[in-house]
């Protein structure tokens, strides 16, 4: 299984954040499991959990890990494809770029409700735009370590996902116009 995959296909990436299959997803990060235990974990019921497997594998996102049979029957056991999935909501997908952006407003309520003022627009278009960049960057280096699995087998899943956010920061550091956005933030969410 790979350590990382980065997802830049949009349709892939609006299959993942359907609620039931993220959390499939989520559920199948830590071990394998048959259709039956995800139904009852989930209070779905398993034709519902299959059809939403079969979107997952179709996508390449899961696959069958093993066969065991119960009796006359073969319990299938799925697991991922990858221990982490990257995605990027960045990619051109109006859908996708509505949703990111959707997501960062719930951000705003946040900082109002801890007594921030600001101009939500203006605040909306920098948080904007640097999550683009980190997106981009983070895309960057999710490739680079998808090329360079062998090099990296002995290093476990939360170490690789926290050098990938550690490479983006040292990548937005150089980049004049990250931190031309991040003084603005700064500006911008001050009491």
């Amino acid at each position: 299984m790979a350590k990382v995959k980065v997802i830049t296909d949009p349709e892939v990436i609006k299959l993942m954040l359907e609620d039931t299959r993220r959390r499939i997803l989520g559920l199948l990060r830590n071990k394998e499991m048959t259709i039956s235990q995800l139904s009852e974990i989930l209070g779905k019921t398993p034709q519902t959990i299959y059809h939403h497997i079969e979107k997952l594998k179709e996508a390449g996102l899961v696959e069958v890990k093993r066969t065991e049979m119960k009796g006359n029957l073969v319990e299938k056991y799925y697991g991922r494809t990858a221990d982490a999935f990257y995605i990027n909501m960045y990619l051109g997908d109006e859908e996708l770029r509505y949703f990111a952006r959707s997501r960062l407003k719930i951000k705003l309520e946040i900082f109002k409700a801890l007594g921030y003022e600001f101009d939500d627009e203006g605040l909306l278009n920098t948080m904007d735009e640097l999550l683009k960049k980190e997106h981009e960057y983070k895309t960057e280096i999710s490739k680079e370590i998808e090329a360079n699995e062998e090099a990296l087998k002995d290093f476990s899943n939360e170490d690789i996902i926290h050098a990938i956010e550690w490479l983006a920061m040292a990548r937005m550091g150089r980049d004049e116009e990250t931190l031309t956005l991040l003084k603005k933030l700064g500006e911008i969410l001050k009491k």
